[in-house]
């Protein structure tokens, strides 16, 4: 039977392959930060507000999403690990504040066609079926993920980024049509609570590659390669005692 690969385990695999073996073979689990937790919460939020308004064609008010927040905030904060001198109430003041602005500025430009769709792909040539869930398609097929981050992204980073090229994909199959654009809604977390909107495309040449990577890190995991690579992300790595020890 075929194992499912997300487009988050085959990254992560690019990252370190000793990190998705200690993530997804080993099951070992670490706590998140407060931005994959702050995420979360964010994420929960839009899920939410964008699956009733696919009938309602509305928005919920923002104290509404406030408050769901605010509960999911919670729940999602007892598990983080926190920097030192960050505190949770910050942490979820900065939320409040990106859930204001992208209710006023963003959400009322956008009417949902799906959310949180699910797919799951096969491939003759590969041992796993890729799976997974794409946040947001609009009314125009604009595929849109939501991202957020301490630090603004760039184009470069966007156009290469290759969870788009699987959306892609995955929305050519299940819908049988080309999307529109694709696109990361960024919420960074600073003074401003900074959103920005990111567009990119792919050619069927992107998606080719992309299939390619997915062939051979499918390979390299079925064969048992795991190796650290020693990048710029050691620093911050929650397996890195594990690694020394490997």
């Amino acid at each position: 039977m075929n194992k499912h690969l997300s487009v988050t385990q085959i990254k992560s695999y690019l990252r370190c392959p000793l990190i998705y073996k200690f993530r997804w073979e080993d099951k070992i689990i670490v706590p998140p930060d407060s931005s994959l937790a702050l995420g979360k919460s964010i994420h929960s939020v839009l899920e939410l507000n964008y699956s009733q308004k696919i009938k309602t064609k509305k928005d919920l008010p923002v104290e509404t999403l406030a408050d769901i927040f605010s509960d999911s905030w919670e729940d999602e904060a007892k598990e983080a690990v926190f920097e030192e001198g960050e505190k949770p109430g910050n942490v979820k003041d900065e939320g409040i504040k990106i859930i204001e602005k992208y209710r006023t500025d963003i959400s009322p430009t956008i009417q949902p066609f799906l959310v949180e769709r699910q797919f799951e792909l096969h491939f003759e040539n590969v041992d796993y079926i890729l799976k997974g869930f794409i946040d947001l398609i609009d009314e125009k097929t604009v595929i849109i993920d939501h991202k957020t981050t301490k630090r603004s992204m760039q184009q470069s980073a966007i156009d290469s980024d290759i969870q788009l090229t699987a959306y892609a994909l995955a929305f050519r199959t299940f819908e049988g049509r080309q999307e529109q654009s694709l696109r990361f809604d960024v919420m960074v977390r600073n003074k401003t609570s900074k959103i920005q909107q990111i567009s990119t495309t792919r050619t069927q040449e992107d998606i080719n590659r992309f299939l390619k990577i997915l062939a051979y890190v499918s390979k390299a995991i079925h064969s048992g390669i795991f190796y650290p690579n020693e990048n710029y992300f050691c620093g911050i790595c929650g397996y890195k005692e594990l690694c020394r020890e490997w």
